[in-house]
Protein backbone atom coordinates (compact mmCIF):
# COMPACT_ATOMS: atom_id res chain seq x y z
CA UNK A 1 0.00 0.00 0.00
CA UNK A 2 1.27 3.76 -0.70
CA UNK A 3 3.91 2.34 -2.89
CA UNK A 4 6.29 4.37 -4.13
CA UNK A 5 8.67 3.00 -6.79
CA UNK A 6 11.12 5.97 -7.64
CA UNK A 7 13.30 7.34 -5.44
CA UNK A 8 12.92 7.81 -1.60
CA UNK A 9 10.49 10.28 -2.17
CA UNK A 10 7.57 8.16 0.63
CA UNK A 11 10.55 8.31 3.33
CA UNK A 12 11.28 11.83 2.43
CA UNK A 13 7.42 13.28 2.71
CA UNK A 14 6.41 10.67 5.86
CA UNK A 15 9.22 11.81 7.71
CA UNK A 16 8.24 15.69 6.48
CA UNK A 17 7.87 18.12 10.53
CA UNK A 18 7.83 14.81 12.28
CA UNK A 19 6.32 14.73 15.42
CA UNK A 20 4.01 11.78 16.50
CA UNK A 21 3.12 13.37 20.19
CA UNK A 22 0.25 14.43 19.60
CA UNK A 23 -2.54 14.64 22.99
CA UNK A 24 -5.58 11.99 22.27
CA UNK A 25 -8.50 11.96 24.40
CA UNK A 26 -9.18 7.98 24.20
CA UNK A 27 -11.34 6.80 26.99
CA UNK A 28 -12.39 3.34 28.35
CA UNK A 29 -15.57 4.72 28.85
CA UNK A 30 -18.92 4.08 26.30
CA UNK A 31 -19.27 5.91 23.62
CA UNK A 32 -22.39 8.00 23.58
CA UNK A 33 -24.18 9.31 20.57
CA UNK A 34 -25.81 12.40 19.61
CA UNK A 35 -25.42 15.78 20.92
CA UNK A 36 -23.96 19.16 19.72
CA UNK A 37 -20.62 20.01 20.15
CA UNK A 38 -19.89 23.57 20.14
CA UNK A 39 -17.17 25.04 18.39
CA UNK A 40 -15.28 28.58 19.10
CA UNK A 41 -13.26 29.83 16.25
CA UNK A 42 -10.89 33.30 16.29
CA UNK A 43 -12.17 34.36 13.18
CA UNK A 44 -15.06 34.66 10.59
CA UNK A 45 -14.37 32.30 7.54
CA UNK A 46 -14.72 34.41 4.26
CA UNK A 47 -15.81 31.11 1.85
CA UNK A 48 -16.80 27.55 2.03
CA UNK A 49 -15.20 26.94 -1.30
CA UNK A 50 -11.80 25.06 -0.95
CA UNK A 51 -10.86 26.12 -4.28
CA UNK A 52 -10.65 29.89 -3.32
CA UNK A 53 -9.70 29.43 0.85
CA UNK A 54 -7.03 30.56 2.43
CA UNK A 55 -7.71 30.85 5.88
CA UNK A 56 -6.80 27.86 8.67
CA UNK A 57 -10.28 27.92 9.90
CA UNK A 58 -12.19 27.23 6.67
CA UNK A 59 -9.53 24.46 6.69
CA UNK A 60 -10.92 23.01 9.83
CA UNK A 61 -14.64 23.23 8.79
CA UNK A 62 -13.56 21.77 5.21
CA UNK A 63 -11.76 18.63 7.06
CA UNK A 64 -14.87 17.77 8.95
CA UNK A 65 -17.11 18.15 5.67
CA UNK A 66 -14.99 17.15 2.43
CA UNK A 67 -12.59 14.30 2.35
CA UNK A 68 -9.15 14.40 0.41
CA UNK A 69 -7.52 12.12 -1.37
CA UNK A 70 -4.70 10.71 1.00
CA UNK A 71 -4.75 11.59 4.71
CA UNK A 72 -2.51 11.42 7.64
CA UNK A 73 -2.07 9.91 11.44
CA UNK A 74 -1.31 12.08 14.40
CA UNK A 75 2.31 11.46 13.11
CA UNK A 76 1.83 13.10 10.05
CA UNK A 77 2.66 9.18 7.94
CA UNK A 78 0.34 9.25 4.75
CA UNK A 79 -2.86 7.10 5.42
CA UNK A 80 -5.53 6.03 2.92
CA UNK A 81 -8.62 8.34 2.58
CA UNK A 82 -10.67 8.74 -0.37
CA UNK A 83 -7.68 6.77 -2.42
CA UNK A 84 -7.04 3.27 -0.91
CA UNK A 85 -3.79 3.10 -2.43
CA UNK A 86 -1.21 4.70 -4.62
CA UNK A 87 2.14 4.03 -6.89
CA UNK A 88 4.71 5.57 -9.07
CA UNK A 89 5.33 4.02 -12.17
CA UNK A 90 7.26 6.37 -13.06
CA UNK A 91 8.93 9.85 -11.95
CA UNK A 92 5.93 12.02 -13.45
CA UNK A 93 3.41 8.95 -13.44
CA UNK A 94 1.16 8.32 -10.24
CA UNK A 95 -1.81 6.19 -9.96
CA UNK A 96 -4.62 5.99 -7.43
CA UNK A 97 -6.82 3.60 -6.47
CA UNK A 98 -9.80 4.63 -4.91
CA UNK A 99 -12.11 3.74 -2.44
CA UNK A 100 -15.23 2.05 -3.95
CA UNK A 101 -18.82 2.23 -2.98
CA UNK A 102 -18.30 5.79 -1.39
CA UNK A 103 -21.16 8.80 -2.30
CA UNK A 104 -21.41 12.04 -2.08
CA UNK A 105 -23.46 13.59 0.70
CA UNK A 106 -26.24 14.76 -2.57
CA UNK A 107 -26.33 10.63 -3.45
CA UNK A 108 -23.66 10.84 -6.60
CA UNK A 109 -21.13 8.65 -6.39
CA UNK A 110 -17.54 9.40 -6.31
CA UNK A 111 -15.06 8.02 -8.71
CA UNK A 112 -12.32 8.93 -10.87
CA UNK A 113 -14.44 11.65 -12.88
CA UNK A 114 -14.98 12.96 -9.54
CA UNK A 115 -11.06 13.58 -8.95
CA UNK A 116 -10.63 14.80 -12.69
CA UNK A 117 -13.21 17.46 -12.59
CA UNK A 118 -11.29 18.54 -9.18
CA UNK A 119 -8.22 18.90 -9.94
CA UNK A 120 -9.29 20.09 -13.33
CA UNK A 121 -11.26 22.81 -11.54
CA UNK A 122 -8.63 23.61 -9.02
CA UNK A 123 -6.34 24.10 -11.75
CA UNK A 124 -7.94 26.12 -14.42
CA UNK A 125 -10.51 28.62 -12.22
CA UNK A 126 -9.32 31.45 -11.98
CA UNK A 127 -10.11 32.21 -8.94
CA UNK A 128 -8.45 29.16 -7.72
CA UNK A 129 -5.50 29.62 -5.05
CA UNK A 130 -4.92 26.00 -5.53
CA UNK A 131 -2.63 26.47 -8.80
CA UNK A 132 0.96 26.29 -6.86
CA UNK A 133 0.16 23.07 -5.05
CA UNK A 134 -0.43 21.74 -8.22
CA UNK A 135 1.40 23.28 -10.30
CA UNK A 136 3.39 19.74 -11.55
CA UNK A 137 0.41 18.29 -12.90
CA UNK A 138 0.07 18.20 -16.52
CA UNK A 139 -3.07 16.19 -16.45
CA UNK A 140 -5.69 13.66 -14.69
CA UNK A 141 -6.46 10.62 -16.91
CA UNK A 142 -10.29 8.33 -15.75
CA UNK A 143 -8.56 4.87 -16.27
CA UNK A 144 -11.83 3.69 -15.33
CA UNK A 145 -14.39 4.53 -11.95
CA UNK A 146 -11.75 3.32 -9.39
CA UNK A 147 -8.19 4.24 -11.47
CA UNK A 148 -7.21 8.23 -11.32
CA UNK A 149 -3.75 8.66 -13.32
CA UNK A 150 -1.68 12.11 -12.77
CA UNK A 151 0.36 12.63 -15.29
CA UNK A 152 3.09 15.39 -14.25
CA UNK A 153 4.66 17.49 -16.26
CA UNK A 154 7.98 16.75 -14.25
CA UNK A 155 8.48 15.28 -10.77
CA UNK A 156 7.38 16.25 -7.91
CA UNK A 157 8.49 15.08 -4.41
CA UNK A 158 5.56 17.54 -2.36
CA UNK A 159 2.90 16.47 -4.50
CA UNK A 160 1.05 13.75 -2.21
CA UNK A 161 1.64 15.96 0.92
CA UNK A 162 -0.37 18.89 -1.09
CA UNK A 163 -3.20 15.93 -1.99
CA UNK A 164 -4.03 15.77 1.78
CA UNK A 165 -4.80 19.25 2.42
CA UNK A 166 -7.14 21.83 -0.25
CA UNK A 167 -5.74 20.31 -3.28
CA UNK A 168 -6.78 16.81 -2.66
CA UNK A 169 -10.58 17.67 -1.24
CA UNK A 170 -12.82 16.00 -3.18
CA UNK A 171 -16.74 18.06 -3.88
CA UNK A 172 -19.32 16.67 -5.57
CA UNK A 173 -19.25 17.81 -9.61
CA UNK A 174 -23.41 18.07 -9.24
CA UNK A 175 -23.37 20.11 -6.43
CA UNK A 176 -20.79 22.63 -7.66
CA UNK A 177 -22.50 22.77 -10.79
CA UNK A 178 -26.12 23.22 -9.36
CA UNK A 179 -24.70 26.00 -6.43
CA UNK A 180 -23.42 28.07 -8.88
CA UNK A 181 -22.13 31.88 -7.57
CA UNK A 182 -23.79 30.41 -4.40
CA UNK A 183 -21.79 27.77 -3.94
CA UNK A 184 -19.29 29.51 -2.06
CA UNK A 185 -21.45 30.40 0.75
CA UNK A 186 -23.86 27.54 0.64
CA UNK A 187 -22.24 23.75 -0.39
CA UNK A 188 -25.36 21.52 -0.18
CA UNK A 189 -24.64 18.34 0.17
CA UNK A 190 -20.97 18.50 -1.56
CA UNK A 191 -18.93 16.62 0.14
CA UNK A 192 -17.93 12.83 1.49
CA UNK A 193 -16.90 14.07 4.93
CA UNK A 194 -18.51 12.67 8.01
CA UNK A 195 -20.41 16.10 8.47
CA UNK A 196 -22.58 18.38 5.59
CA UNK A 197 -23.47 21.62 5.65
CA UNK A 198 -26.84 23.02 7.01
CA UNK A 199 -26.47 26.67 7.32
CA UNK A 200 -24.30 29.75 7.64
CA UNK A 201 -25.68 32.92 9.53
CA UNK A 202 -22.46 34.88 9.01
CA UNK A 203 -20.68 36.91 12.14
CA UNK A 204 -22.98 34.26 14.25
CA UNK A 205 -22.77 30.39 13.53
CA UNK A 206 -22.05 27.73 11.00
CA UNK A 207 -23.99 24.36 11.44
CA UNK A 208 -22.90 21.23 10.49
CA UNK A 209 -24.93 18.03 10.59
CA UNK A 210 -24.34 13.93 10.65
CA UNK A 211 -23.86 12.76 7.42
CA UNK A 212 -25.52 9.61 7.93
CA UNK A 213 -24.02 7.94 4.89
CA UNK A 214 -20.03 8.65 5.54
CA UNK A 215 -18.36 5.45 4.71
CA UNK A 216 -16.01 5.56 7.46
CA UNK A 217 -16.47 2.97 10.81
CA UNK A 218 -15.05 2.92 14.14
CA UNK A 219 -12.50 -0.33 15.47
CA UNK A 220 -15.77 -2.08 16.64
CA UNK A 221 -17.72 -1.47 13.11
CA UNK A 222 -19.90 1.15 14.24
CA UNK A 223 -20.60 3.92 11.48
CA UNK A 224 -19.34 7.39 12.24
CA UNK A 225 -19.75 10.25 13.10
CA UNK A 226 -20.91 9.72 16.90
CA UNK A 227 -22.23 13.78 16.96
CA UNK A 228 -25.23 14.69 15.23
CA UNK A 229 -24.26 18.25 14.67
CA UNK A 230 -21.36 21.04 14.67
CA UNK A 231 -21.80 24.50 15.23
CA UNK A 232 -18.72 26.69 14.81
CA UNK A 233 -19.35 30.32 16.76
CA UNK A 234 -16.90 33.20 14.85
CA UNK A 235 -15.47 35.08 18.21
CA UNK A 236 -12.97 37.27 17.60
CA UNK A 237 -12.97 38.25 21.75
CA UNK A 238 -10.65 35.67 23.35
CA UNK A 239 -11.76 36.62 27.19
CA UNK A 240 -15.16 36.09 25.86
CA UNK A 241 -14.70 32.75 24.21
CA UNK A 242 -12.81 31.70 27.79
CA UNK A 243 -15.94 32.68 29.76
CA UNK A 244 -17.71 30.16 27.02
CA UNK A 245 -15.90 27.23 27.74
CA UNK A 246 -16.03 28.01 31.38
CA UNK A 247 -20.00 28.30 31.68
CA UNK A 248 -20.13 25.49 29.65
CA UNK A 249 -21.81 28.10 26.46
CA UNK A 250 -18.73 26.37 24.53
CA UNK A 251 -17.23 22.40 24.11
CA UNK A 252 -14.31 23.50 22.17
CA UNK A 253 -12.21 26.09 21.08
CA UNK A 254 -9.50 26.75 18.23
CA UNK A 255 -7.04 29.07 20.35
CA UNK A 256 -7.11 30.58 23.26
CA UNK A 257 -5.54 34.06 24.28
CA UNK A 258 -1.81 32.70 25.25
CA UNK A 259 -1.77 35.24 28.40
CA UNK A 260 -4.77 32.62 29.87
CA UNK A 261 -2.99 29.19 29.14
CA UNK A 262 -1.35 28.59 32.16
CA UNK A 263 -4.69 29.25 33.93
CA UNK A 264 -6.16 26.92 31.86
CA UNK A 265 -3.76 23.80 32.71
CA UNK A 266 -4.97 24.35 36.27
CA UNK A 267 -8.19 24.57 35.47
CA UNK A 268 -10.00 21.05 36.04
CA UNK A 269 -13.08 21.42 34.43
CA UNK A 270 -11.02 22.39 31.00
CA UNK A 271 -8.70 20.62 29.19
CA UNK A 272 -5.47 22.22 27.67
CA UNK A 273 -2.60 20.11 25.48
CA UNK A 274 -0.37 21.08 22.67
CA UNK A 275 1.89 20.08 20.59
CA UNK A 276 4.88 22.03 17.97
CA UNK A 277 2.78 23.10 15.12
CA UNK A 278 4.11 23.16 11.44
CA UNK A 279 3.50 26.97 10.63
CA UNK A 280 4.91 30.42 11.37
CA UNK A 281 4.04 33.66 12.40
CA UNK A 282 4.87 37.29 11.91
CA UNK A 283 3.73 40.19 9.20
CA UNK A 284 3.65 40.72 5.59
CA UNK A 285 5.34 43.43 4.28
CA UNK A 286 4.45 44.48 0.33
CA UNK A 287 7.61 44.51 -1.86
CA UNK A 288 5.60 45.54 -4.60
CA UNK A 289 4.64 49.05 -3.22
CA UNK A 290 6.55 51.87 -1.26
CA UNK A 291 8.09 52.12 1.37
CA UNK A 292 9.04 47.92 0.80
CA UNK A 293 9.65 48.03 -2.58
CA UNK A 294 13.45 49.49 -1.20
CA UNK A 295 14.94 46.33 0.27
CA UNK A 296 17.02 48.42 2.91
CA UNK A 297 13.65 49.23 4.60
CA UNK A 298 12.88 45.80 4.85
CA UNK A 299 15.96 44.69 5.98
CA UNK A 300 16.29 47.68 8.66
CA UNK A 301 12.64 46.39 9.98
CA UNK A 302 14.49 42.71 10.22
CA UNK A 303 16.82 44.25 12.51
CA UNK A 304 14.82 46.22 14.30
CA UNK A 305 12.10 43.88 15.43
CA UNK A 306 12.94 41.78 19.43
CA UNK A 307 11.66 38.50 18.18
CA UNK A 308 12.01 36.79 21.99
CA UNK A 309 10.64 39.80 23.57
CA UNK A 310 7.47 39.63 21.00
CA UNK A 311 7.07 35.63 22.13
CA UNK A 312 7.52 36.80 25.76
CA UNK A 313 4.72 39.91 26.17
CA UNK A 314 2.54 38.44 22.89
CA UNK A 315 2.93 35.01 23.33
CA UNK A 316 3.56 34.58 26.94
CA UNK A 317 6.31 31.83 25.92
CA UNK A 318 3.92 29.77 23.87
CA UNK A 319 5.87 28.89 21.06
CA UNK A 320 9.49 29.60 19.64
CA UNK A 321 11.21 32.23 18.01
CA UNK A 322 11.16 31.85 14.62
CA UNK A 323 14.23 32.84 11.61
CA UNK A 324 12.81 31.49 8.87
CA UNK A 325 9.58 29.97 7.58
CA UNK A 326 10.96 26.09 8.32
CA UNK A 327 9.63 25.52 11.95
CA UNK A 328 12.45 23.57 13.76
CA UNK A 329 10.18 20.10 14.13
CA UNK A 330 11.42 19.55 10.42
CA UNK A 331 13.53 17.87 9.04
CA UNK A 332 14.54 20.51 6.68
CA UNK A 333 15.33 23.08 9.39
CA UNK A 334 18.57 24.67 10.12
CA UNK A 335 19.19 25.87 13.52
CA UNK A 336 22.41 28.24 12.63
CA UNK A 337 20.22 30.24 10.42
CA UNK A 338 19.19 32.88 12.58
CA UNK A 339 20.02 36.01 10.28
CA UNK A 340 18.40 38.42 12.33
CA UNK A 341 18.89 36.81 15.90
CA UNK A 342 19.26 40.11 18.03
CA UNK A 343 17.43 43.32 17.26
CA UNK A 344 19.76 45.85 16.81
CA UNK A 345 18.29 49.21 16.11
CA UNK A 346 21.63 50.77 15.69
CA UNK A 347 22.00 49.14 12.73
CA UNK A 348 18.36 49.60 11.79
CA UNK A 349 19.02 53.23 11.79
CA UNK A 350 21.92 52.92 9.77
CA UNK A 351 20.50 51.09 6.90
CA UNK A 352 17.40 52.66 6.79
CA UNK A 353 15.26 54.88 9.04
CA UNK A 354 12.91 58.23 9.01
CA UNK A 355 9.91 56.64 7.16
CA UNK A 356 7.00 54.95 8.04
CA UNK A 357 3.86 52.44 6.69
CA UNK A 358 0.68 51.24 7.85
CA UNK A 359 0.82 47.85 10.01
CA UNK A 360 -2.64 46.00 8.92
CA UNK A 361 -3.60 43.37 12.13
CA UNK A 362 -6.29 41.50 13.32
CA UNK A 363 -8.94 42.74 15.69
CA UNK A 364 -8.22 40.08 18.27
CA UNK A 365 -6.40 41.22 21.57
CA UNK A 366 -3.18 39.10 20.65
CA UNK A 367 -3.08 40.61 17.21
CA UNK A 368 -3.65 44.21 18.30
CA UNK A 369 -1.77 43.54 21.40
CA UNK A 370 1.37 42.39 19.10
CA UNK A 371 1.17 45.39 16.59
CA UNK A 372 1.74 47.54 19.43
CA UNK A 373 4.76 45.73 20.50
CA UNK A 374 5.79 46.17 17.07
CA UNK A 375 4.94 49.56 16.95
CA UNK A 376 7.70 50.29 20.09
CA UNK A 377 10.22 48.57 18.64
CA UNK A 378 10.66 50.08 15.17
CA UNK A 379 10.27 53.75 17.11
CA UNK A 380 13.62 52.86 18.90
CA UNK A 381 15.19 52.66 14.86
CA UNK A 382 13.02 55.88 13.44
CA UNK A 383 10.69 54.27 11.90
CA UNK A 384 7.31 54.69 12.47
CA UNK A 385 4.03 52.42 12.24
CA UNK A 386 0.64 53.68 12.66
CA UNK A 387 -1.70 50.05 13.62
CA UNK A 388 -4.89 49.47 11.27
CA UNK A 389 -6.98 46.50 13.13
CA UNK A 390 -9.45 45.11 11.22
CA UNK A 391 -11.85 42.12 10.44
CA UNK A 392 -9.66 39.15 9.85
CA UNK A 393 -11.49 38.11 6.46
CA UNK A 394 -11.20 41.82 5.37
CA UNK A 395 -7.53 41.65 5.74
CA UNK A 396 -7.29 38.52 4.20
CA UNK A 397 -9.06 39.87 1.61
CA UNK A 398 -7.30 43.19 0.93
CA UNK A 399 -3.75 41.58 0.97
CA UNK A 400 -4.61 38.98 -1.17
CA UNK A 401 -5.05 41.90 -3.79
CA UNK A 402 -1.95 43.46 -2.30
CA UNK A 403 -4.05 46.26 -0.87
CA UNK A 404 -1.59 46.89 2.01
CA UNK A 405 2.21 48.29 2.99
CA UNK A 406 2.40 45.61 5.91
CA UNK A 407 -0.05 43.30 7.27
CA UNK A 408 0.21 40.71 10.83
CA UNK A 409 -0.44 37.62 8.85
CA UNK A 410 0.59 33.74 9.42
CA UNK A 411 0.47 30.23 8.22
CA UNK A 412 -0.39 27.08 9.66
CA UNK A 413 1.79 25.41 8.19
CA UNK A 414 2.05 22.17 5.76
CA UNK A 415 3.53 18.37 6.50
CA UNK A 416 6.35 19.14 3.49
CA UNK A 417 9.10 22.12 3.77
CA UNK A 418 8.07 23.40 0.31
CA UNK A 419 4.15 23.94 1.58
CA UNK A 420 5.59 26.71 3.64
CA UNK A 421 7.53 28.55 1.22
CA UNK A 422 6.79 28.14 -2.81
CA UNK A 423 3.50 29.34 -2.51
CA UNK A 424 4.74 32.26 -0.49
CA UNK A 425 7.73 32.97 -1.67
CA UNK A 426 8.04 32.19 -5.25
CA UNK A 427 7.26 34.41 -7.58
CA UNK A 428 3.78 34.43 -8.86
CA UNK A 429 2.99 31.79 -5.85
CA UNK A 430 -0.66 31.61 -4.71
CA UNK A 431 0.37 33.39 -1.49
CA UNK A 432 2.60 35.40 -2.23
CA UNK A 433 0.92 38.55 -1.26
CA UNK A 434 3.66 40.41 -0.56
CA UNK A 435 4.83 40.30 -4.50
CA UNK A 436 8.37 38.42 -3.34
CA UNK A 437 10.32 37.47 -5.88
CA UNK A 438 13.76 36.34 -6.16
CA UNK A 439 15.22 34.41 -9.39
CA UNK A 440 17.63 32.51 -7.13
CA UNK A 441 14.67 31.32 -4.62
CA UNK A 442 12.52 29.98 -7.53
CA UNK A 443 15.12 28.28 -9.10
CA UNK A 444 16.01 26.23 -5.36
CA UNK A 445 12.09 25.99 -4.78
CA UNK A 446 11.54 24.79 -8.31
CA UNK A 447 14.72 22.20 -7.80
CA UNK A 448 13.73 21.02 -4.53
CA UNK A 449 10.14 19.89 -5.81
CA UNK A 450 11.62 18.07 -8.59
CA UNK A 451 14.16 16.30 -6.47
CA UNK A 452 13.68 12.83 -4.06
CA UNK A 453 16.77 13.05 -2.81
CA UNK A 454 16.16 14.55 0.71
CA UNK A 455 20.08 15.85 1.61
CA UNK A 456 19.71 17.26 -1.97
CA UNK A 457 16.25 19.06 -0.75
CA UNK A 458 17.44 19.98 2.44
CA UNK A 459 20.03 22.30 0.93
CA UNK A 460 18.18 23.66 -1.85
CA UNK A 461 15.83 24.82 1.36
CA UNK A 462 18.62 26.10 3.66
CA UNK A 463 19.43 28.26 0.09
CA UNK A 464 16.19 29.27 -0.36
CA UNK A 465 15.21 30.13 3.65
CA UNK A 466 18.77 32.19 3.48
CA UNK A 467 18.16 34.36 0.65
CA UNK A 468 14.53 35.19 1.23
CA UNK A 469 15.47 36.04 5.43
CA UNK A 470 17.55 37.87 4.50
CA UNK A 471 16.14 39.82 1.80
CA UNK A 472 13.16 40.83 4.36
CA UNK A 473 10.67 39.12 2.25
CA UNK A 474 8.45 38.25 5.59
CA UNK A 475 8.98 39.66 9.15
CA UNK A 476 9.10 36.18 11.13
CA UNK A 477 8.13 36.28 14.56
CA UNK A 478 7.25 33.10 16.12
CA UNK A 479 6.34 29.19 15.80
CA UNK A 480 3.13 28.37 17.51
CA UNK A 481 1.83 25.64 18.78
CA UNK A 482 -0.92 23.36 18.21
CA UNK A 483 -3.71 23.50 20.86
CA UNK A 484 -6.26 21.54 22.51
CA UNK A 485 -8.99 23.60 24.64
CA UNK A 486 -12.07 21.87 25.61
CA UNK A 487 -14.18 21.12 28.60
CA UNK A 488 -13.92 17.47 29.76
CA UNK A 489 -17.27 16.34 28.29
CA UNK A 490 -15.41 16.30 24.93
CA UNK A 491 -13.76 12.32 24.57
CA UNK A 492 -12.09 10.52 21.60
CA UNK A 493 -10.27 13.66 20.27
CA UNK A 494 -6.80 13.71 18.78
CA UNK A 495 -4.22 16.56 18.53
CA UNK A 496 -2.70 16.99 15.04
CA UNK A 497 0.37 19.31 14.80
CA UNK A 498 -1.39 20.59 11.54
CA UNK A 499 -4.01 22.72 13.85
CA UNK A 500 -6.77 20.71 12.08
CA UNK A 501 -9.40 20.03 14.28
CA UNK A 502 -10.88 16.37 13.12
CA UNK A 503 -14.03 15.81 14.93
CA UNK A 504 -15.26 12.98 13.12
CA UNK A 505 -14.39 10.39 15.94
CA UNK A 506 -15.32 12.76 19.06
CA UNK A 507 -18.45 12.20 21.70
CA UNK A 508 -19.60 14.25 24.60
CA UNK A 509 -20.29 12.58 27.90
Amino acid sequence: MKRLVFGVLLVLVLSACGGGNSGSSGSSATVKTGGTLRVAQESEIVTLDPNNSGLVVEREIYSNMYDSLVAIDPGLKFVPSLATDWKYSDPTTLTFTLRKGVKFQDGTDFSADAVKFNIDRYLTDPKSLRKSELASVDSVEVKDPQTAVFHLKKPDATLLAQLVDRAGMMLSPTAVKAGGAGFTVSPINAGTGPFQFVEWKRDDHLTLKRNPNYWKRDSSGKQLPYLDQLTYRPMINLDAMLAGLKTNDLDFARGIAAKDVEAIKADSSLVYKDVPALGFQGFEVNSGAEPFNDAAKRKAVALALDRAQYLKNVQFNVGVVSHGPIPPSSWAADPSEKIYDQADAAKAKSTATGFSFTLKTGNTQDAIQGGQLIQAQLAKAGITVTLSPEDFGKLTTETRAHQFQAALSGWSGRIDPDGNMFAWFHTGGSFNDGQYSNAQVDTDLEQARATTDQAKRKQLYDDAQKALVQDGAYMFTYHPTAQWISSTKVHNFTLFPDTINRFGEVWLG
